[in-house]
């Protein structure tokens, strides 16, 4: 990735795609990367997450709400504190707190950097074929060219500081409604997932996908995350949906946590067949393949 990159798109402001997906609830997009919700009340708002930081997302974010906006990081991974800097006010589970002012290698950013270019030049043929046979792309998963402003060589994840530390069974507070935190390990230990008490979303961070679910990295742990999804799978009569944090498939319905849970399952009785596959960092690993997700665990596995 060079600065004059010929995949160089439009401006920072066609970045991101947005849409309102329930009353007071709208999708940032960063399209077939990273997806942020964006959570208003009567009295205020969250974005939950703040992406990569290759745009600018607050005047985004202040663009579809009036009310002032906080962050809540679903944990401290670079491509969901991207934005943080942005803002005053950021909340994130205490086990991530100190993790949000560590100094992101420059490898693991030019290692995406490359992902986000092969992303792109197979995104050509995709159309063509999903035009013709699919029809499954949408603007939420439609690649886009990273912008003509983005600097390659100059991209950083700033180091930010928690001004809130949450905790299990938090809720917070929105005015007429709220949503509740729900710790669930396994990604990371500080993942969390939030419930919105008003309308049941559910918010999934990176412990419910639509596509790879990431339990192949260092601080990841098979065992806690099948513990989390089934504590999501036993409140999923309280969810009318899951607003999901990556791949094109943004909205799930609610029978997509006990699907997960039962993947774990397997997973741990080693009832589960594997292929070789590679991460977005270009990581060898271990593949599971299920109808609706998959789950990526250490090539040393299995």
């Amino acid at each position: 990735m060079s600065r004059r990159s010929p995949h160089e798109g439009k401006g920072t402001a066609e970045w991101f795609v947005t849409r309102e997906v329930a009353r007071g609830i709208w999708l940032l997009a960063e399209p077939s990367h990273v997806n942020t919700w964006l959570v208003e009340g009567s009295e205020r708002a969250v974005l939950i997450d703040t992406g990569l930081g290759i745009a600018p997302i607050r005047p985004v974010a202040e663009s579809l709400t009036s009310l002032p906006i906080s962050v809540v990081n679903t944990h401290y991974h670079f491509d969901h504190v991207g934005g943080n800097y942005e803002f005053e006010e950021i909340a994130i589970l205490e086990l991530g707190a100190s993790l949000l002012g560590q100094h992101v290698p420059r490898a693991i950013l030019a290692a995406y950097l490359t992902y986000a270019v092969r992303l792109l030049e197979s995104a050509d043929l995709f159309r063509s074929l999903d035009g013709a046979f699919f029809h499954l792309l949408s603007r939420d998963s439609d690649p886009r060219p990273l912008p003509r402003e983005f600097d390659s060589d100059a991209w950083v994840i700033r180091p930010t500081t928690a001004s809130t530390i949450l905790r299990e069974g938090d809720r917070i507070n929105l005015g007429d409604r709220s949503l509740a935190v729900l710790h669930t390990p396994g990604h990371t230990p500080d993942c969390i997932c939030l419930l919105d008490d008003r309308d049941g979303v559910l918010f999934g961070g990176d412990t419910i996908n639509t596509g790879p679910i990431y339990a192949q990295l260092a601080d990841s742990d098979l065992e806690a995350f099948a513990a989390s999804a089934n504590k999501l799978a036993a409140i999923a009569d309280q969810v009318s949906m899951v607003a999901v944090h990556h791949f094109g498939r943004v909205i799930a319905d609610r029978f997509l946590l006990s699907e997960v849970a039962d993947g774990f399952a397997r997973l741990l009785e080693g009832g589960v067949d594997f292929r070789p596959a590679r991460d977005c960092l270009d990581t060898p690993v271990l593949e599971a393949k299920f109808e609706r997700f998959s789950v990526l665990l250490p090539a040393t596995s299995g």
